[in-house]
């Protein structure tokens, strides 16, 4: 009688083993709405965060909101550039129970059009050199109404009204009160014209805690972030919104990721976390070696991956830890990040969050896994996954597959530990990674006032 032939099962999740110290295995996400998030923050933090400031303006932004006819479920765009009142905006949509559509504030009219009248918005809350292309395309969307927002002085809650704005209701509805946790929070465009991710106030409360998790060192209510990547994206709001809420991070925005005020910002503010896209980083290395040392307070510094010769410049003008990752709007921005320290593999991806799984689908069949070391399409599955498509249901059926996985349309290659290495875009399904190029937001408006979280830095000439 032959002895059975026994093949060691695969470890299911290999990338455990080169987490860092500190980081946990398993995820824990309390069960509250970001509004939650944030009250939570500002009994937490002291003054230093500006998250006591930033609470007291949410409150009033959203009291002046529920007067415009604001209710639960109701879309409000934002098409605002870095700044302060971004946040305050966003904080008080989401606290009323409706959903922020963040729009690039210099979108082109056929963008705002798709966007606005996709999203079904009633509401604009937008910068004043929005306003003739907001007009132009006004007619073809449901918009009721659009504020006006000084972004280089007053705060929303004071913004000039272009129209009459009072959204009338449609009495079949339900007003509603605040949101719960599995409620809509943002419509994520990764396009201009393309499909919105739906992400729920649950998908970013998670993503915030595993961006939070994944970086044990940072020192709770003692760092100073710069945001450079724009706040209308899940990146943007990972790293400028939500994540700060739980570190107690003063965070400073930068309207526009320029290399010089990014440069003199960092000294001024002496700014120990960066985070920036790969073109950024590379424009601020083409400044020279002196003009650098401004980061030399700059303990972290998060970017997508890099190639060997721009992250070796990092290196080596930087005395910081060089963390690169990936992420996708459908994942709210958070799927892969490096681990700090010696287990960190250069030129990768790196490793999923903590609650993540990812695995690598065939190309074209991605319900067919594939082995380590085979390239093909990337999938993942997590907390942070977006609930499907708004109103398209094609493309939640083509892109969310049984099981809860994501097709994240990107190319990419599995080690047996685990690490990912992105390759590229997958065809007409492909989405950019988290950080994609900035462009020139455009606002050199100067906003301070009652230590409001987050700050935004005056442009000088």
């Amino acid at each position: 009688m032959t002895e059975p032939h026994v093949t060691a099962a695969r470890e299911p999740r290999p990338w455990l083993r080169f987490y860092a110290a500190g980081v946990p295995h398993r995820l824990q996400v309390p069960d509250v709405t970001l509004p939650g998030l944030l009250d939570a923050a500002a009994r937490r933090h002291g003054g230093r965060s500006g998250l006591p400031g930033l609470h007291r303006a949410v409150g009033v932004c959203a009291e002046r909101l529920r007067t415009l006819g604001v209710r639960h479920g109701d879309r409000v765009a934002l098409v605002l550039p870095n700044c302060p009142w971004f946040a305050v905006a966003w904080h008080a949509v989401l606290r009323l129970g409706a959903v922020v559509v963040a729009v690039d504030p210099e979108a082109s009219p056929r963008a705002l059009r798709h966007q606005l009248a996709h999203s079904g918005a009633v509401l604009v809350m937008a910068a004043d050199s929005a306003g003739e292309r907001l007009d132009a395309v006004r007619g073809d969307t449901c918009v009721r109404g659009v504020v006006a927002v000084p972004v280089g002085g007053e705060w929303p809650g004071r913004g000039r009204i272009r129209k009459p704005v009072r959204i009338k209701r449609d009495r079949s509805r339900p007003g509603g009160g605040g949101p719960e946790p599995g409620d809509l929070a943002v419509l994520a465009y990764a396009t201009a014209d393309g499909p919105a991710a739906i992400l729920t106030h649950a998908n970013l409360v998670a993503a915030a805690h595993q961006l939070a998790l994944w970086h044990p060192q940072l020192r709770e209510g003692q760092e100073t972030a710069l945001a450079v990547t724009p706040l209308w994206r899940p990146h943007g709001m990972l790293f400028g919104l939500t994540a700060p809420l739980l570190t107690g991070a003063r965070t400073v925005l930068l309207p526009t990721p320029e290399p010089q005020a990014l440069l003199r910002t960092a000294r001024r503010r002496r700014a120990t976390l960066l985070a920036a896209d790969p073109a950024d980083c590379r424009r601020l290395l083409q400044r020279p070696a002196h003009e650098l040392e401004a980061l030399a307070t700059v303990r972290t510094w998060l970017t997508e991956t890099l190639d060997a010769g721009t992250a070796d410049r990092i290196r080596d003008s930087v005395d910081a830890v060089l963390v690169e990752g990936y992420g996708i709007p459908e994942a709210s921005g958070a799927v892969l990040a490096n681990p700090r320290g010696a287990n960190a593999r250069p030129g990768t991806s790196g490793l999923p969050l903590p609650g993540t799984e990812v695995r690598i689908g065939q190309e074209g069949a991605p319900e067919v896994a594939l082995p380590p070391g085979h390239a093909g399409e990337l999938l993942v599955r997590g907390p942070q996954v977006c609930a499907g498509y708004w109103g398209d249901p094609a493309a939640t059926w083509r892109r969310l597959l049984p099981g809860g996985w994501l097709r994240t349309g990107t190319l990419a290659v599995l080690g047996p530990d685990g690490f990912a290495t992105v390759i590229g875009d997958i065809g007409d399904i492909g989405s950019t990674g988290f950080m994609g190029s900035t462009g020139d937001i455009g606002n050199s408006g100067a906003t301070r006032g009652f230590a409001s979280h987050p700050v935004q830095e005056r442009p000088r000439p």
